[in-house]
């Protein structure tokens, strides 16, 4: 076998071994993860090792025994997690003891390695193999599909009046924060009274519902339905009833049709998240490595580096740190949008109060590292979301007075509606009052010159939009029923709950 074969081969086998891990965790996560997230760190990883195995072939002069020693480290390093999870880091010393020892046997051997170069190819070869196979078989089967289709929606909208374009054009902000619960079921299983926030949105002209109810039980189907105004019913004909891809969903937030009715009238959509639920294939605006649960993350996790934090690091408190950052420096453009001129159409999406619970109720630094459903409805589990509710109520007080401060000319049209209400268990209150409490969240309205309008009949943040347009540019959208669909076996699933 030729020199530049033998390199070939080696940098083969490292390549298939250190993508492995990042094909594998995501055919194991390809209904909810865009393709295209996948392609950033199959690239840098591929680059990385292949850089790293030609330095050791030209410091060693061996192909074979470099491409030993590479996949050696590629191991140790990328598989630590799949062996050992979670567990104390202390596993660390035999586990990397153990690849000392191999690496230096292999970087002393007089023996030719290729045969053993052409046993880890083959190894490679079968793990990484049928995971593309897989990779491609989903996409290929699941294509995309976008806010545009009409079959996905059971009603059309027509476009806004022509007046719209020539009268106010005010700003339109949609505040969306995570599982905030609705004054009643925050005083009844929390024990907390949420009036002193209330007043406060009164005093700045918000009304208030006392009876608001979302159409899901999930933030990215209530999200998709409020900014596309209606119903994700016709989802299950045209993805299949007992369909896991939850893509679609994300697809229809970040390219929506109420952003694009109000295109037509010149408005531009601004869209702000501080995690990446409403984006489909990643947040542009904040690193990879930023929300709890990206891709990125839960890849790095499993890696030596999940047993580290710092800036480095992956490990609960590394990725902790990361979000906070995330949180702050995405309230900041929120309150900092343009004004004048153009008008924007603002759709910002905060996963607090949702856990990771990361902050007490003065924004210091907190830790609550159960994620359990029953540990998050504990008695301290719903004192740390407490604490963090409070903590998020100062952070949107503070961005609205921003935002009103800014539009001293037409004032903006604000819209605060949580996705959904609180998570709990179904041990803690009961499977029936679990269910209730997560449809019913916030919603509060900004809607000046409007005073008298009052808010949507009825009360579901499906109607929300629909009602903001028709006060705003007289348009003639009907309210739609209300109804509520509780998660079922199946993301696409809709069974109503009775609606009390």
């Amino acid at each position: 076998m030729s020199r530049a074969l033998r390199v070939a081969l080696g940098a083969l086998t490292v390549l298939l071994l250190a993508e492995f891990p990042l094909l594998s965790l995501f055919t194991q996560n390809q209904s909810e993860v865009e393709l295209s997230l996948l392609w950033p760190p199959i690239l840098w990883t591929g680059l990385g090792v292949l850089a790293f195995y030609a330095v050791l072939a030209a410091v060693m002069r061996s192909p074979a025994r470099a491409c030993g020693l590479a996949s050696l480290i590629v191991v140790s390093f990328f598989y630590y997690g799949t062996f050992f999870g979670d567990r104390s880091r202390w596993w660390l010393v035999p586990w990397l003891g153990v690849f000392v020892v191999l690496a230096f046997l292999v970087a002393r051997s007089r023996r030719e390695l290729t045969p053993l170069v052409a046993v880890l190819a083959v190894m490679g070869l079968v793990l990484v193999v049928p995971q593309a196979v897989r990779l491609g078989r989903y996409d290929s089967q699941h294509p995309g599909l976008s806010a545009r289709d009409p079959r996905l929606w059971p009603t059309a909208l027509a476009a806004l009046p022509a007046t719209a374009s020539t009268t106010s054009r005010p700003d339109i902000y949609v505040i969306v924060p995570d599982d905030y619960a609705r004054a009643d079921v925050l005083a009844k299983y929390f024990h907390y009274d949420d009036s002193a926030f209330q007043q406060e949105l009164r005093n700045r002209g918000f009304i208030v519902s006392a009876g608001t109810r979302s159409p899901y039980s999930d933030s990215e189907s209530n999200i998709a339905a409020l900014v596309n105004m209606d119903y994700l019913s016709r989802f299950p004909a045209v993805l299949g009833a007992k369909s896991e891809d939850v893509r679609p969903v994300k697809r229809v937030i970040e390219d929506n049709r109420a952003a694009r009715l109000l295109a037509t009238i010149g408005y531009r959509y601004v869209h702000i998240d501080t995690d990446e639920v409403t984006f489909a294939g990643g947040n542009p605006d904040i690193s990879p490595f930023a929300p709890p649960d990206s891709f990125d993350n839960l890849w790095l996790h499993k890696s030596v580096l999940g047993s580290f934090g710092g800036p480095l690091g992956f490990n609960q408190a590394g990725m902790d740190a990361r979000f906070r950052d995330s949180i702050r420096s995405e309230f900041a453009p929120l309150g900092n949008v343009p004004t004048g001129g153009q008008p924007n159409f603002v759709v910002f999406h905060t996963l607090l109060p949702h856990d990771p619970y990361l902050y007490g109720s003065h924004g210091q630094s907190v830790t609550f590292h159960r994620t359990t459903d029953e540990s998050l409805s504990s008695p301290s589990g719903r004192a740390a979301y407490l604490q963090q509710l409070l903590y998020l109520n100062q952070l949107m007080l503070a961005t609205i007075d921003r935002i009103t401060a800014a539009h001293t000319g037409t004032p903006a049209v604000i819209l605060i509606q949580s996705d959904e209400g609180f998570e709990s268990a179904d041990g803690e209150f009961g499977a029936a009052a679990a269910l209730d409490m997560r449809v019913k969240g916030l919603t509060a309205l900004l809607l000046p010159g409007h005073a008298g309008a009052g808010l949507p009949d009825p009360p579901n943040s499906v109607n929300d939009l629909r009602f903001v347009l028709n006060q705003v540019f007289g348009s003639n959208y009907p309210m739609l029923p209300t109804a509520s669909y509780p998660e079922g076996d199946y993301p696409y699933q809709f069974e109503p709950m009775k609606v009390p």
